[in-house]
């Protein structure tokens, strides 16, 4: 007579398998890593811009990079254009004085669409407005950089 295979065997391989199966997947789950980076569409932060190449150039190349829905036209006719302002400033020349400003001196870029900045700014701003606030170091938190 031949040797006979306990019956519990084919049932502790099935279990040791499951196991070993359900331990893999509770590996790959494993600690949250860092957070993925999340952007507001009508916000481009510092931090967004300090961690992309757009650091190196001025305000207006960063926003055509990072955030090219702000300057698309988005309820905007010929007529009424996107209106800008910094530090709450309306500046005259337009999408232009971005050019003026380095995109790391920038604490915020803000799009108001044409209901929001009318609203916010009056008829001048109809056709939407980019608010931009720069950068204080001075308001920066003692060991924050």
């Amino acid at each position: 007579m031949g040797r006979q295979t306990p019956v519990w065997r084919p049932i502790v391989r099935l279990a040791v398998t499951v196991l070993a199966l359900a331990a893999a997947a509770c590996k790959s789950l494993g600690p949250p890593g860092p957070p993925l980076p999340h952007h507001e569409r009508d916000l481009l932060t510092r931090e967004e811009i300090l961690n992309s190449t757009a650091q190196q150039g001025d305000l207006l190349q960063a926003i055509h990079s990072l955030r090219p829905n702000f300057l698309s036209a988005r309820g905007r006719t010929p007529l009424t254009g996107l209106v800008v302002y910094v530090n709450r400033i309306r500046q005259t020349g337009g999408l232009e004085a971005l050019q003026s400003i380095s995109a790391t001196k920038v604490a915020e870029v803000r799009y108001l669409e044409p209901t929001a900045a009318l609203n916010e700014f009056g008829p001048v701003a109809g056709g939407g407005a980019l608010v931009v606030t720069l950068f204080d170091p001075s308001r920066e938190p003692i060991g924050v950089s």
